[in-house]
């Protein structure tokens, strides 16, 4: 069991879609830990200044997947149209990093597991605000 999932089944409120919630609060923690972990290991490649895109999209999409994932956790009283814009883009940043990590995987494994982490993500956001429209 994650500590997402006890700690919304512990919470006071009733949950709504709380399997997907868990899904998508996971996803973003552990996609904002690949692309933070992606971009470091860009910046130690010999050939930096070309990945200078790569860099920005994942400390971009980190930090949007880690704000994601904290609105997320919260439960009491949320507001369903910041839940929306939120998770909209998280799979706008998520989409875009995964595009341009994707561009340099065949040099580079650590943007192969990014890209495939923020698909991974893009999918559990898509999946959790189509349940909540």
């Amino acid at each position: 069991m994650s500590v997402t999932t006890a700690m919304l089944d512990n919470h006071p409120n009733d949950v709504i879609e709380s399997d997907l919630i868990t899904a998508a609060v996971d996803a973003c923690f552990e996609c904002a830990q690949a692309c933070t972990a992606c971009a470091d290991a860009c910046l130690a490649e010999e050939m930096v200044a070309e990945l200078v895109r790569c860099i920005r999209s994942d400390l971009d999409c980190a930090d949007v997947c880690a704000a994601t994932g904290r609105v997320l956790t919260r439960q009491t009283a949320p507001d369903s149209n910041t839940l929306a814009a939120l998770l909209a883009a998280c799979i706008t940043a998520c989409s875009a990093c995964a595009d341009e990590c994707e561009s340099h995987e065949d040099m580079h494994e650590h943007c192969r597991i990014c890209g495939e982490i923020c698909r991974q993500c893009q999918e559990a956001c898509r999946d959790l605000i189509q349940a909540l429209a």
